[in-house]
C-alpha cells in the first residue's frame, strides 16, 4: 500500500493532462495556419525538415518529467520498519493571566482571546516537548501538568476565564510558584516559563517570584498582552455592558506594564515579547535554543521514502525534453554544434549572470533583515533628532523601534536620554534603570550615571549617591561620577545651603554613549569652592565603606511601589 507524505501536491497532477491537451490543440492550430499560408500540396515540402514524431517525443518527455517531479514532491512511501526512539526536548509551562483586566479590548477581540489563540499556535510548534498550563488571577491553578500530549493541553484553554477563577486580582508571584512546582526538582537548564499577562500586578512580590525562578534554573519568556495606551475593562450587567471602576468610582483604564515583565525576563536570562508584535517563530526559536533533555521515548512504524527514483527519472526526462531537437536527423546535433560554436561562456554573459546572482543574494538578505533594518533606521532617526534638539520627536522615533524590539535595553537607554533633555526626570530614571539589564558593563555604568543625574534633579540625594556609587563600581575611573558623588555628599552634609547654590551646578548628562563627556566634571569643579574639597583617597575610602550599604539601597528601590499593591479594593 502506498502512502503519501505530502498528499496536498497530488491534485497538481491534473495539470499534466491539461497541458497535454493544450499541446495537441496548439499543434492543430499550427497545421491549420500552415494550410492557410500555402497550398496544401506545398505544406509537406515546406515542413519536410521537421519531424512530428520527434516533436511528440519532446513534448512527452517534458510532460512525463513534470509528472514524475510532482509525484516525488508528494513523497510516495511504502515498506514498513519499526523504529525505537528517545525523545529530546524541554519542559515548558504556560502561565496565562485570567484576571478581569485581560478582558480589555485594546488587543482585539480581547487580551485573553488573543493570548489563547497564540498559546494554541505555539503548542502546535512544540510537539517534541512537555508542556503544562497554569491559569492565575489572585490565586494560581494548575490546569494541565507537564505532558507530551499538546493536543490534550490545548483542551484546557477553553475553560480558562475570569469567571472561573476563585479569587480576583493579579498575583504574578503565585503564578511563578505554581509553575515552578510542575518542574522536576533540582537544577537544570531545560525549564522554560512562558508568562502571558498584561503585567498589571496587584498582589504578591514579583521580585520574590524572579528569585524563585532564577534559583531553580527557570528561564522566563514574558509575553506582554495589551497596549501602553490601555483600555477599559468591560463588565457584563443586566442593563448592558458596564466598565470596572475603582474605589473612587472612576472608570479603570488598564495599561500594559511591560517594565516589570522585561526585568523578570532579563533577570532569568529569558526574553520579553509584545503580544501585538510577537513573532511566534522567533519565540519558538528562542525556546528551541535551550539545552534539551531526554523526554519519554517509545516505538513507531516508519515508512520508507521512495521519492528518490521518481525525482531522478523526472529530472532526466525533463532535461531530455529540453535538449531534444525536432529536426530530422538532428535530435541532438544542432544543440551540440551550437554549444561548440559558442565555446566557453563569454565574459559579458558570465558577468551578467554573476551580477544577477549577487543581486538576488543581496535581496534575500535584505528581506530577511528588514525588521532589524527598521529598528536601526528608527534609532538612527531618533539620534539625529536628538542632536538637532527635537527631543519630543526623538522619543517617538525610539518608541517606534521599541515596538519592534521591546526587550532591547539600549533603546530604553536612548529614550531615557531624550526624556532627561525634556526634563521628564522620573520617566527618564525608569528607562535608565532598564538600561541596567544590559550585559555591556560600559552601558550599565552610563545608565547608572544618568540615573544618578535624574535623582539629583529630583532632589533625591540618597538614590543619587547609590547610583553614582554603583557607576563607579562598574567604571572606577569615571571622573564625572566621582565628582558628582562628592557633590551629593556635600549637599547632604550641608542642608542649610539655599537652593541657588544647587542650581549653580547641575550634573552633566552623558548624551552620546560612544563618547565620554568632556565638560561635566569641569563645570562641577568650578561651581563649588575649593574649601572642604574631598581628595581622591577620601573618595575611594568612601566608596569602599558605602558599597554594601548602597547595594542594599538599590535592592530596596523596586519594592517601594509594592507597598500599596492590592489596596483600595482592586480586583482586576
Amino acid at each position: 500500500m502506498i502512502r503519501w507524505g505530502a498528499s496536498q501536491w497530488l491534485p497538481l497532477l491534473l495539470a499534466v493532462p491539461a497541458l497535454a491537451l493544450l499541446a495537441v490543440i496548439g499543434a492543430a492550430f499550427r497545421r491549420r495556419a500552415l494550410r492557410r499560408l500555402a497550398d496544401p500540396g506545398l505544406v509537406p515540402r515546406l515542413t519536410d525538415s521537421r519531424s512530428g514524431r520527434l516533436a511528440a517525443v519532446k513534448t512527452a518527455c517534458v510532460l512525463t518529467g513534470l509528472a514524475l517531479l510532482l509525484v516525488a514532491v508528494a513523497r510516495p512511501q511504502w515498506g514498513e520498519k519499526l523504529q525505537v526512539y528517545k525523545g529530546r526536548g524541554i519542559d515548558i509551562v504556560f502561565a496565562l493571566d485570567a484576571s478581569k483586566s485581560m478582558l480589555a479590548g485594546d488587543v482585539p477581540p480581547s487580551r485573553l482571546a488573543r493570548a489563547k489563540s497564540q498559546i494554541a499556535a505555539l503548542l502546535d510548534n512544540l510537539t517534541t516537548n512537555r508542556v503544562g498550563i497554569v491559569a492565575f488571577a489572585g490565586e494560581a491553578q494548575v490546569m494541565c501538568p507537564l505532558t507530551p500530549d499538546v493536543e490534550a493541553a490545548k483542551l484546557f484553554l477553553d475553560i480558562i476565564d475570569p469567571g472561573n477563577m476563585p479569587k480576583p486580582g493579579t498575583n504574578i508571584q503565585h503564578a511563578v510558584e505554581a509553575a515552578a512546582s510542575l518542574f522536576d526538582p533540582g537544577p537544570g537548564h531545560s525549564k522554560a516559563l512562558v508568562l502571558i499577562t498584561d503585567g498589571d500586578n496587584l498582589d504578591g512580590d514579583p521580585g520574590v517570584a524572579t528569585q524563585i525562578a532564577a534559583s531553580q534554573g527557570i528561564r522566563i519568556f514574558a509575553v506582554g498582552v495589551g497596549t501602553p495606551e490601555g483600555s477599559t475593562i468591560p463588565e457584563s450587567g443586566t442593563s448592558g455592558t458596564s466598565y470596572a471602576k475603582d474605589a473612587n468610582d472612576q472608570i479603570v483604564v488598564t495599561r500594559l506594564a511591560e517594565r516589570l515583565l522585561l526585568v523578570m525576563a532579563k533577570a532569568t536570562n529569558g526574553r520579553y515579547f509584545r503580544s501585538a508584535s510577537v513573532n511566534l517563530d522567533e519565540l519558538v526559536a528562542s525556546l528551541d535554543q535551550m539545552q534539551k533533555k531526554t523526554i519519554g521515548g517509545g516505538e513507531y512504524v516508519e515508512y520508507e521514502e521512495r521519492y528518490q527514483g521518481f525525482l531522478l527519472a523526472g529530472f532526466v526526462l525533463l532535461l531530455l525534453g529540453l535538449v531534444l531537437n525536432d529536426r530530422r536527423g538532428e535530435a541532438f546535433g544542432s544543440w551540440w554544434r551550437a554549444r561548440a560554436r559558442r565555446g566557453p561562456r563569454s565574459a559579458p554573459a558570465a558577468g551578467i549572470r554573476t551580477r544577477t546572482a549577487a543581486i538576488a543574494t543581496v535581496a534575500m538578505i535584505a528581506l530577511a533583515a528588514c525588521a532589524h533594518a527598521d529598528v536601526g533606521a528608527s534609532m538612527r532617526r531618533g539620534l539625529a533628532l536628538e542632536k538637532s534638539g527635537k527631543y519630543d520627536e526623538a522619543v517617538r522615533a525610539y518608541q517606534e523601534a521599541l515596538v519592534l524590539q521591546p526587550d532591547n535595553v539600549r533603546i530604553h537607554y536612548d529614550i531615557g536620554r531624550a526624556l532627561y533633555a525634556l526634563q521628564r526626570y522620573p520617566e527618564a530614571s525608569e528607562h535608565f534603570q532598564l538600561g541596567l539589564l544590559t550585559k555591556s558593563k560600559k552601558l550599565r555604568a552610563r545608565s547608572l550615571y544618568n540615573m544618578g543625574n535624574s535623582h539629583v534633579r529630583q532632589r533625591q540625594l540618597d538614590e543619587a549617591i547609590a547610583a553614582y556609587t554603583q557607576a563607579l563600581l562598574q567604571r572606577p575611573g569615571d571622573r564625572q561620577a566621582q565628582e558628582n558623588l562628592e557633590y551629593c555628599w556635600k549637599l547632604k552634609d550641608q542642608p542649610q545651603q539655599p537652593d541657588s547654590s544647587q542650581q549653580q551646578k547641575q550634573p552633566q548628562n552623558q548624551q552620546q554613549p560612544q563618547q565620554q563627556p568632556q565638560q561635566g566634571g569641569q563645570q562641577q569643579s568650578q561651581a563649588q569652592p575649593q574649601k572642604g574639597a574631598i581628595s581622591k583617597e577620601q573618595a575611594d575610602r568612601m566608596l569602599q565603606a558605602l558599597e554594601g550599604k548602597e547595594q542594599e539601597t538599590l535592592k530596596r528601590q523596586p519594592k517601594k511601589p509594592q507597598a500599596s499593591a492590592g489596596a483600595g479594593g482592586k480586583d482586576w
